[in-house]
């Protein structure tokens, strides 16, 4: 069914960027009295067909002079959006380099030869009555539709220059231990071969450590928020699941629950296997005892 909408939504934008393509020499309109309406700090302009003179000085001429305000500056074309030179999502009037000019796709045009607001938005777009483009392209971005934004990033810079790091492989293709990757969490390399939780030193709090990547998880798992301290009789019903499994549940240094009390946050191979703590590494989840761990914890088995 979502590859069915999909190819729906693609057709449709198909369509609307072929008339869009049909309508370039068609003069920019405002309201139907001929002039633009007030513009308050509410006004969105964009899509509307009006407002042409918060822009332009008076009607431009079509593959000619645009009669832009501000010298064409879209720092100040723009001013609503509170964008700076330093705040900009990508930086503008910059020349790229050669290698990143040959990459440069032809439909992502440079003004005089460097990058600026047009180079990935299409403004005349945006400067008709067209709520099909405002559905289908909000930001009014070339090339779109896109699956994501940065699908539109990757058109010119280098995907696999800005993959995310994953903390969690932690072993090089010689199967040893990435020192580097071990202190995004740790002060120090702990001995994977004897440490155990007390030993190791971590350069904040567990859980926040997860949440840098993991997002905030406050009613985790099935709506409710475990990272608390145990009660005597769930604490007993843990130390009886780490003596029956062979497994280990670390609380952390206050004694309550954490994520990685049910997830193994190393990879399969950091810990020995032979050792508790290597449980659940291959696991979905990396939980350290799947499909029972909520039975068993909770004394429902």
């Amino acid at each position: 069914m979502k590859r069915i909408i999909a190819i729906i939504i693609i057709f449709i934008s198909c369509i609307a960027f072929a008339e869009n393509d049909k309508d370039k020499s068609a003069p920019l309109v405002t309201d139907s009295s001929g002039s633009a309406e007030k513009v308050t700090d509410t006004t969105n302009p964009h899509y509307t067909g009006k407002y042409c003179s918060e822009c332009h000085e008076k009607t431009p001429v079509s593959g000619g002079n645009k009669f832009l305000k501000y010298s064409g500056d879209f720092y100040q074309l723009c001013k609503c959006h509170g964008y700076t030179s330093s705040n900009y999502i990508h930086p503008v009037d910059i020349a790229p380099s050669e290698e990143k000019k040959a990459k440069i796709p032809s439909y992502l045009p440079l003004r005089d030869g460097k990058l600026s607001c047009i180079t990935c938005h299409d403004i005349y777009m945006q400067c008709q009555l067209t709520p099909e483009f405002k559905l289908l392209n909000k930001r009014f971005l070339r090339g779109a539709p896109y699956k994501d934004r940065t699908a539109l990033c990757f058109r010119c810079h280098d995907e696999k220059k800005y993959k995310k790091l994953d903390p969690h492989n932690q072993l090089d293709e010689k199967g040893k231990v990435i020192a580097e990757k071990c202190l995004y969490c740790h002060v120090e390399k702990p001995d994977e071969n004897s440490a155990t939780f007390k030993d190791v030193k971590l350069v904040g709090d567990l859980k926040t450590l997860c949440e840098r990547c993991h997002g905030i998880r406050d009613k985790h798992p099935a709506g409710a928020s475990h990272l608390r301290r145990p009660s005597l009789k769930a604490l007993a019903l843990m130390k009886k699941m780490e003596s029956v499994f062979a497994i280990t549940l670390p609380l952390d240094y206050d004694g309550k629950i954490t994520c990685a009390t049910c997830h193994n946050p190393h990879e399969k191979g950091v810990i020995p296997a032979l050792r508790k703590g290597a449980k659940g590494a291959s696991e979905k989840s990396r939980q350290r005892l799947p499909e029972n761990m909520c039975r068993e914890c909770h004394g429902m088995s």
